[in-house]
């Protein structure tokens, strides 16, 4: 199962309301950034070059292929359900919004099984901030430095999401 979205508060609270939804069955989160490649970006010098979104939805294919292998294969290998928070459409609609061949971003993430439900989130319930795949970029991707830049990306990502999910 997936949960995707454009916060990363609103994707944890979905998130762990399906795993607890239903004590008898046997749920999980594999959450993003699980190999700790974002953790290492975010430690680098702040003189560092900024990377390309392009470079950032590299690593997060990286990571998700690390959560495939050790975390969601072995759990759905063991009978559980598995909720990937996120999962391949918010990193397919970051790169869409942000103006990233959808040909090539769907070829980068084809390694990555359907979901067998999707979930798509909008915002939190709460005001809490967290950092999540789409704040990091945000944060951290070269052309994303200004308010109105990262509220722009916001802007196309939220309309891909909803094209995503009316097609789903």
């Amino acid at each position: 199962m997936s949960v995707d979205g454009i916060s990363a508060a609103a994707i944890r609270q979905a998130a762990k309301r399906l795993a607890s939804a239903d004590r008898k069955v046997r749920a999980g989160v594999s959450w993003w950034d699980a190999s700790g490649i974002f953790g290492d970006v975010e430690a680098a010098p702040s003189d560092a070059e900024q990377p390309s979104v392009r470079t950032l939805l590299l690593l997060y294919a990286a990571d998700l292929s690390f959560r495939l292998r050790w975390e969601i294969g072995p759990a759905l290998a063991e009978g559980r359900t598995v909720i990937a928070a996120p999962y391949v459409d918010t990193a397919v609609a970051l790169g869409r919004a942000a103006g990233v061949d959808e040909s090539w971003l769907r070829a980068m993430f084809d390694f990555a099984p359907a979901p067998s439900e999707r979930r798509y989130v909008e915002t939190a319930r709460t005001a809490r901030s967290e950092t999540g795949m789409l704040e990091f970029t945000c944060r951290r991707a070269a052309g994303l430095s200004t308010r109105e830049a990262r509220e722009a990306l916001l802007t196309r990502m939220r309309a891909r999401l909803k094209a995503t999910r009316a097609r789903a």
